[in-house]
C-alpha cells in the first residue's frame, strides 16, 4: 500500500482525539517520513503537533544528528523538545533495552495528561519484533507485538506506519526528496534485530510477498487471545484473591482451577502487581515446587526482580526481599518524628499520646532467644510462637522492628505489645505493600 499524508490522517482519525501529539524523531527515515507526513495535514489534525528527540550520547555523531533534527523541525515550523540522556549499562544488561526504556521515560516525564506520543514503527518494524518473539518461545501476549495504539503512561502510544513496508515509506521519501540520518548500528549483524531484517526477512518476503500483512494478521489474532486471557485471569482472580491483600493468593482456589488456568492466573497476577513475569518454566516449577508443597514447609522461588513463598495456605509475591538489618544495629528514638528503618523496610510512627516515648526507646532486629507476655493473664511465649500466633510469614521476623524501653521488650512493630505495656501496639510500621 504506497503511503500518503492523506492515508496518515485517515488512520489518526480513527484513533482518540489526543490534548497534543508529540512526534518521537530520532532523524532517521522512518521518523523523517512521520514527521514530513504530519507537517502537510497539520492543519486538519485535531490537536497541536510538537516533536521529541532523544539524543543517548551512544554514537559519535549523536550531536550532528541533534541539529538535524533541529534544523527539519524549524524548517517545517513544529517545535522541537531535546532530551539528554546519561546512560551507564550495568553489566550483562542489554544497552539497546535501556536506552529504549530509558527513551520512553523521558518522553512520558514531558507528557501531558490526554497526550499522545507517535513513533514510526512500520510493518517491518512488526515483522522483526514477531519473529523475535517466536524465536524466544512467547507466548500469545509477546506475539501480539506492536499494536497500532494503546493507553500508555497519561495517555496513548499510536504506531500509525504499521500497515506500511520500509520499502513503502522509502518510495515516498525519496519522491518528497526528503533527507535523513543513517544509523551505522542498523547494519550491525550481530544484533538479533538486524540479523533478521538482512538476511532472514529478505529470503521470507521472496517465497511469501504479503509477509507484512499475514504477521500482522496473526499478531492481531494473538492480541485477541491475549486478551481473552486477561478476562479469564481477572475472573479467575476474584476467586483467589484477598482485596485487602493483593500481593497474596489463596491456594484453596487455585486448587479448583485447570492447570492452564493457574498458569494463565498465575502470569496474570505477577503482571498485575507490575513484576516481571517469569518463563514458562518457573511458572511449572511454582505450581510443582511451591503450591504443592507440605503445609509445614515455607517454599520459596524467585526469578529475575521476584519472588514467591507460600505459607498457611497462602502464595506471598514479593520483589527480591530487602536484607536482614545487621543484629548489632540499635535505632535511638524518641517518637516525635517518624523512623526511617534499614534496608528498604519503611518507617515506624508513633501515637503521640504515648508519654513514655518521650524518654526514648531503642529500636533493634535481633530476637534470638526473646520471649513476650502480649497480655495481663497471657504466658510468656517465645518469639517463634508468638509470630505463629500473629501469623507473621517466616520471613517477615528477621525484619520486624522489636522496640525496647530500658532494656525491656515493649512491642513487636505495631502487631503487639508486651508485659508491662499492655493494649494496642502504640506503632504504625508503614511499610512496602508487598512486604506484609
Amino acid at each position: 500500500m504506497a503511503f500518503s499524508p492523506q492515508k496518515l490522517l485517515g488512520s489518526l482519525q480513527a484513533m482518540p482525539a489526543p490534548r497534543q501529539y508529540w512526534v518521537a524523531f530520532s532523524g532517521g527515515m522512518d521518523s523523517t517520513v512521520l514527521l514530513h507526513g504530519l507537517a502537510e495535514i497539520r492543519s486538519q489534525l485535531s490537536a497541536p503537533l510538537m516533536a521529541i528527540h532523544i539524543n543517548h550520547g551512544l554514537q559519535a555523531k549523536a550531536l550532528e544528528w541533534e541539529m538535524f533534527c533541529r534544523e527539519v523541525c524549524a524548517r517545517l515550523n513544529i517545535q522541537l523538545t531535546n532530551l539528554q540522556l546519561n546512560l551507564r549499562p550495568a553489566s550483562g544488561e542489554s544497552l539497546e533495552a535501556q536506552a529504549r526504556d530509558a527513551r520512553y521515560a523521558a518522553i512520558a516525564a514531558r507528557m501531558q495528561a490526554q497526550d499522545m506520543l507517535l513513533t514510526a514503527h512500520h510493518g517491518d518494524d512488526q515483522v522483526e519484533t514477531f519473529l523475535l518473539q517466536l524465536l524466544r518461545g512467547a507466548g500469545v501476549s509477546g506475539l501480539a507485538s506492536m499494536p497500532s495504539i494503546r493507553e500508555w503512561e497519561p495517555g496513548w502510544l499510536a504506531r500509525p506506519l504499521l500497515d506500511y513496508s520500509r520499502e513503502e515509506l522509502l518510495t515516498w521519501a525519496k519522491k518528497e526528496h526528503l533527507h535523513w540520518q543513517d544509523d551505522p548500528s542498523n547494519e550491525r549483524l550481530n544484533i538479533r534485530r538486524n540479523y533478521l531484517r538482512h538476511k532472514v526477512i529478505p529470503l521470507l518476503k521472496e517465497q511469501w510477498p504479503g509477509l507484512i500483512n499475514t504477521t500482522s494478521r496473526s499478531a492481531r489474532h494473538c492480541a485477541e487471545a491475549s486478551s481473552l486471557m486477561r478476562e479469564v485471569g481477572t475472573m479467575d482472580l476474584s476467586l483467589v484473591w484477598d482485596k485487602g491483600r493483593p500481593w497474596q493468593l489463596l491456594i484453596s482456589g487455585l486448587a479448583v482451577l485447570s492447570p492452564q488456568r493457574q498458569k494463565n492466573l498465575l502470569r496474570y497476577w505477577i503482571r498485575r502487581q507490575g513484576l516481571p513475569v517469569p518463563s514458562h518454566r518457573i511458572v511449572e516449577r511454582i505450581l510443582a515446587e511451591v503450591v504443592t508443597a507440605q503445609q509445614a514447609g515455607s517454599p520459596m522461588l524467585s526469578w529475575n526482580s521476584g519472588e514467591i513463598r507460600r505459607y498457611r495456605g497462602r502464595l506471598y509475591l514479593m520483589p527480591t526481599l530487602p536484607r536482614v538489618p545487621a543484629e548489632e544495629l540499635r535505632l535511638h528514638w524518641d517518637g516525635s518524628k517518624p523512623l526511617k528503618l534499614p534496608e528498604g523496610l519503611g518507617r515506624l510512627l508513633a501515637n503521640p499520646e504515648v508519654d513514655w516515648l518521650s524518654e526514648g526507646v531503642d529500636v533493634v532486629f535481633r530476637s534470638e532467644g526473646l520471649k513476650c507476655r502480649p497480655g495481663k493473664g497471657r504466658k510468656n511465649r517465645s518469639f517463634k510462637g508468638l509470630c505463629q500466633d500473629l501469623n507473621i510469614p517466616p520471613w517477615l521476623r528477621q525484619r520486624l522492628p522489636l522496640v525496647y524501653r530500658n532494656d525491656e521488650l515493649v512491642a513487636i512493630a505495631d502487631y503487639c505489645t508486651c508485659q508491662p505495656e499492655t493494649g494496642k501496639s502504640p506503632f504504625i510500621w508503614e511499610r512496602p505493600e508487598w512486604l506484609h
